[in-house]
């Protein structure tokens, strides 16, 4: 092969080449030392083991992913990701989860007695299912940032895909920094058919609070992580039918970010699984937006209020 920026070998290096090849004519020396070392999850095949410190170290002798004719794009690639896999404990969230499902199940309307019975099979029965399945413990949250620059007058700018987003029309852009793309879904698990239908419902109301729930974790976390040095604010969550936003939007949110990572897919018009979130926050020197039913509540379409009705700016 001819050297280049992507390829280049040196066939006088003592050491070449350095790792077992078939073909030592297709052996790229380009990166002598690999750029991805450092990273947990890179394109290769480490082995991992601890040092007399107790250390976890990697060990790469025997992985050549990074000398393959192709591996230049592969390394650009896995270099530009800026995304961000959060392992969130939600059984730190589980008081905000009861209060959650009690505003959703409506507790507080019912009578002392079906109020202790609802209440006492939700309890048991979900305690049931996370203590025999502790995995559910663990929700995946991906996150991805992008510059300020991609909020425009009434949608997000992400390269050629534009998403439709109303009320961006309505906030002062300026005080815009930047913003995160996220996905994640509850945890997930089928109760048994032969289970109560109380056990079924309630499972669900868990799975819809635990979204609500995580979700406003996540504003409070973006929040205190861009608030080190100077108070800044986090936006509500932006997502599909939610403050002027398309309902398409969720197909195109997936694929800027990669979402099967963490088990969110696009399948047959919806995300799978069914309880998949995903959307967006701002971060912004002043708090944007004011707290407004009519746009927390829009999803973006003509026959909306009459702000979006009567704006001259919406996107052809």
């Amino acid at each position: 092969m001819i050297n280049s920026y992507r390829f280049f070998q040196n066939k006088e290096c003592e050491y070449f080449p350095c790792h077992k090849t078939e073909n030592e004519e297709e052996f790229n020396c380009l990166f002598c030392y690999c750029p991805l070392y450092r990273e947990k999850k890179c394109i290769g095949n480490p082995v991992w083991f601890l040092n007399a410190k107790g250390q976890k170290m990697k060990d790469c002798s025997q992985c050549e992913v990074i000398h393959r004719p192709e591996a230049y794009d592969k390394v650009m690639q896995q270099l530009q990701r800026q995304d961000e896999i959060i392992s969130l404990n939600i059984g730190n969230l589980r008081e905000e989860i009861w209060e959650r499902m009690a505003q959703i199940a409506s507790w507080d309307q019912m009578d002392k007695r079906t109020h202790r019975q609802h209440k006492g099979m939700a309890v048991s029965s979900i305690g049931e299912i996370l203590e025999r399945n502790k995995y559910l413990y663990r929700v995946l949250i991906l996150l991805q940032p992008f510059s300020g620059q991609c909020v425009e007058d009434g949608w997000f700018s992400f390269g050629n895909d534009k998403m439709q987003c109303q009320v961006l029309s309505r906030i002062d852009r300026r005080q815009v920094e930047t913003g995160y793309l996220y996905a994640f879904h509850a945890p997930e698990y089928e109760v048994e058919e032969s289970k109560a239908l109380l056990t079924q419902y309630y499972w669900e109301i868990f799975q819809i609070a635990c979204l609500d729930v995580v979700r406003e974790w996540l504003r409070e976390y973006l929040q205190r992580k861009h608030s080190v040095y100077e108070k800044r604010f986090c936006s509500p969550a932006f997502g599909a039918g939610f403050y002027g936003m398309e309902l398409s939007a969720s197909e195109k949110m997936l694929q800027l970010m990669d979402a099967e990572k963490i088990g969110v897919s696009w399948d047959g018009g919806k995300m799978k699984p069914q309880m998949s979130v995903a959307g967006v926050y701002l971060i912004s020197r002043k708090d944007i937006l004011s707290d407004c039913r009519d746009c927390a509540n829009c999803i973006g379409q003509q026959t909306g209020c009459a702000f979006c009705c009567n704006n001259p700016k919406k996107m052809s």
